[in-house]
């Protein structure tokens, strides 16, 4: 078996469940990005211990260096993401989110050398389109909130292609150890600027808001740890485009919960014939997409 393209697919599924319930607290329960930034960050901080405990974490320079450095940084970036997914529909947030795996194919190439076949770009290409295919209505690109997440598919996509290179020399529980180190060190950066808020936004924490935010976070865990193994295995490239299939898989866990529970995700417009048969449409280029991807 191929671990490879295995954890690269299953990065979407997982990150997709953090993508639901981040739409929904960020427009249900809470209402400021940069504490829910914090408070699912602190969340990690048994993961890292966990981590420290089971496994002989590099101490090397590159270990360090380059996971606290990107930690922190991503700890920022998040921010942009949360106040996309606080001002925006989830599926169009996640599916602007995409267009990175293009960020990511130039500067690979650039820095790494990284190159594909002809074929792969076509995958790439027609993955990126079966995430804007998703798309519930028409972007207004002059709105705010999708203008940042377009920053914010850039700057993750420089992140990812430092993450891949940092990977050569280190593991993959070392550099995780110290990817969450760094995001600790910038919410904490981020609490001591802004502690009133932070306060305001934990005490509007009740049980059920708590075991949400553990899930998003638990989603996200699984999710990065799959992605930085996948770039330790191959192509930071080839991952990357793989979780551009993640819109579709959002789509399909808010139908779900549409069903189950209605009103839970209140922004979402499912119903839509119209807006089904583009779904539908997604699901065969994905496929399509996949198999150009994965091919020689």
């Amino acid at each position: 078996m191929n671990y490879f393209w295995l954890f690269s697919l299953l990065v979407p599924v997982f990150l997709a469940g953090s993508n639901v319930i981040d739409n929904y607290i960020l427009h249900v329960k809470l209402d400021d990005p940069v504490s829910y930034d914090i408070l699912t960050t602190w969340l990690t901080l048994p993961v890292a211990i966990g981590v420290f405990l089971a496994w002989r974490v590099s101490f090397s320079f590159e270990a360090w260096f380059f996971g606290t450095t990107i930690g922190f940084a991503f700890a920022f970036l998040f921010i942009l993401y949360n106040f996309a997914m606080m001002k925006e529909q989830g599926t169009n947030v996640v599916s602007l989110i995409y267009t990175s795996p293009l960020f990511v194919a130039v500067l690979a190439l650039v820095f790494l050398g990284e190159s594909l076949s002809g074929l792969n770009y076509v995958g790439i290409l027609i993955l990126i389109l079966s995430a804007f295919l998703v798309l519930y209505k028409r972007l207004d690109m002059k709105n705010l909130a999708l203008g940042i997440i377009l920053v914010y598919a850039f700057c993750s996509a420089a992140l990812r292609v430092a993450s891949k290179s940092a990977l050569e020399n280190v593991d993959v529980w070392s550099f995780f150890f110290w990817f969450l180190v760094g995001g600790l060190i910038g919410t904490v950066v981020l609490a001591a600027i802004r502690p009133r808020r932070l306060v305001a936004a934990w005490r509007k924490v009740d049980a059920r808001l708590f075991l949400l935010l553990v899930a998003t976070t638990a989603f996200s865990m699984v999710g990065f740890v799959l992605l930085y193994t996948a770039f330790s295995l191959g192509s930071v490239v080839l991952a990357s485009s793989l979780a551009a299939i993640q819109p579709t898989i959002v789509f399909l866990y808010s139908a779900i919960l549409a069903r189950v529970r209605p009103g839970v995700i209140p922004s979402e417009r499912i119903s839509s014939r119209w807006a089904t048969a583009r779904k539908i449409g997604a699901v065969i280029l994905i496929i399509i997409g996949v198999l150009a991807l994965t091919g020689t």
